[in-house]
């Protein structure tokens, strides 16, 4: 998810230099397409929470009309603008970006929508034992992941390496099979 969404690069000095972000094209929303979550956000006070598993935000919209981001050292000025200021009579809409909320501006609005990107649900694998007590799955109370197959190969190849194990291709193809054919 970090690679998709961006992450903190390393400078040489050994700092932590700009964040990439994500860089919106067809790819990389297709792969985040299973975690891309619309949602009805109830505003009171201008303020807005946050959905528990939001992680980045996509878009906002408030009656259909974009809603503009504006950094907190802006609010000032977009509060005394003359030519665009915050107004729900010409679908004129703000926001300012918190951590677990967002601040919306006119304050007076009730609703917005969200599409975010959301935090992916941890997998679990639920077991019964058969009747030689080994662990066989069982698909009820199991969660399975939402990333395509491809990313599914990917995070287990990297998952592998760090652990110090080393596959290639083939291998994972041929240990399917090996699975496939003895059921073990």
């Amino acid at each position: 998810m970090d690679d998709l969404l961006g992450r903190f690069q390393a400078r040489n000095n050994g700092k932590e230099g700009p964040n990439t972000g994500l860089i919106e094209n067809e790819t990389i929303l297709t792969k985040l397409n299973p975690f891309t979550i619309p949602e009805t956000l109830t505003i009171a006070g201008g303020q807005a929470t946050k959905p528990t598993d939001f992680i980045y935000t996509l878009a906002l919209r408030i009656n259909n009309a974009k809603v503009f981001q504006v950094s907190k050292d802006q609010i000032w000025a977009m509060l005394d603008d003359v030519i665009d200021p915050a107004s729900i009579a010409e679908d004129s809409y703000y926001y300012a970006e918190y951590q677990d909320y967002y601040k919306f501006y006119p304050d007076t609005v009730t609703a917005a929508e969200l599409d975010y990107i959301a935090t992916p649900t941890d997998v679990l694998w639920n077991f019964t034992f058969d009747g030689q007590g080994r662990q066989v799955y069982n698909s009820v109370g199991s969660v399975q992941p939402a990333w395509d197959n491809n990313s599914c190969r990917e995070i287990t190849k990297r998952m592998l390496t760090n652990i110090g194990v080393s596959y290639k291709d083939a291998d994972f193809m041929n240990f399917g099979k090996s699975v496939q054919l003895t059921g073990e």
